[in-house]
């Protein structure tokens, strides 16, 4: 047992030492380009390289961008991108719908699990979550149709629109 923790330590070690000889080597070799480029340039280049070894790395603007999420919030907002506004408005209140769905049928199914179906009261209970499950799954179905019919009217034929918001 000490023989394997001693080699995993000197094999940690070989590995340190490794990772740090070939970040001295790629330091040198950026210098090394570095001064064939403009100075200002190389500096900022030698600077970025040298603070990404350190484990300190300088975002671009792209970067911070993207991991500011507002590129995914953008394209989100974008799904349905050429669809009149109605339209929009009413593929997003499916897609809530279904989630509520989803939800509540969960909660139907719990309840339902650990319910005493001698008591009265539970059972009316279960009876209500599972009345208002069967109510907004009769609404998320009409809003279906509602849908289907107001991108007919809109001249919409692509459907698949609709197909991924109830998907």
């Amino acid at each position: 047992m000490n023989l394997l923790h001693e080699m995993s330590v000197a094999y940690g070690h070989m590995l340190k030492t490794d990772i740090m000889t070939k970040a001295k080597e790629r330091e040198q070799s950026n210098a090394i380009d570095g001064e064939s480029v403009e100075n200002k340039d190389s500096t900022s280049k030698h600077a970025e390289k040298t603070s990404e070894l350190e484990g300190t790395h300088k975002l671009s603007e792209e970067e911070k961008e993207k991991l500011s999420g507002r590129e995914a919030k953008e394209k989100q907002e974008d799904k349905y991108g050429d669809l009149p506004e109605h339209i929009r408005r009413m593929l997003e209140r499916l897609e809530e719908m279904k989630e509520e769905l989803d939800v509540l049928k969960q909660e139907v199914v719990q309840l339902n699990a650990k319910i005493d179906h001698n008591n009265e009261t539970e059972k009316a209970m279960y009876d209500q979550k599972n009345q208002h499950f069967i109510q907004l799954q009769n609404q998320y179905f009409d809003m279906i149709k509602s849908v289907k019919e107001a991108m007919k009217e809109a001249g919409v034929t692509d459907m698949s629109v609709l197909l991924k918001a109830i998907a």
